[in-house]
């Protein structure tokens, strides 16, 4: 199964954000012995770098993308895809975007601990326990 892995299920895991970050290991675990195929967003890969480099200091946080990028394929983007997600149904357009790559990737479900915002979603979101 392909699981595209929201922003805020990785920085669970890497800020150790109580009581979410050992659902969010369990997670990357799975995709780690390949019992799924973990997939990420383009903007989830810059937005880790700024937001780690805040918390953790920029040798970290190089480390941690290195890895991540190492076990998560990055989803393919352009264009069309970026003005499908201003045609999206979901309101954050941040969100949209990750949606409109999880479609075009044939991504089977979301992990993210933001199921609200998804609910309008073309592709299921869930949260990474229940994966």
């Amino acid at each position: 199964m392909r699981v595209l892995i929201d922003t805020n299920v990785i920085l669970d895991l890497w800020l150790a954000r109580e009581p979410f970050w050992p659902d969010a290991a369990a997670l990357l675990a799975q995709v780690e012995n390949r019992k799924l195929e973990g997939w990420i967003c383009p903007t989830t890969v810059t937005t880790l770098h700024y937001l780690a480099k805040k918390e953790l200091g920029e040798a970290k946080a190089r480390k941690l993308i290195r890895d991540l990028l190492h076990l998560c394929q990055v989803g393919n983007m352009n264009e069309g895809i970026l003005l499908n997600a201003l045609d999206s149904q979901l309101k954050d357009y941040e969100d949209a975007v990750i949606e409109a790559i999880a479609v075009v990737n044939q991504i089977d479900l979301i992990a993210t601990r933001n199921l609200k915002d998804f609910r309008k979603s073309k592709i299921e979101a869930r949260e990474p326990a229940t994966i």
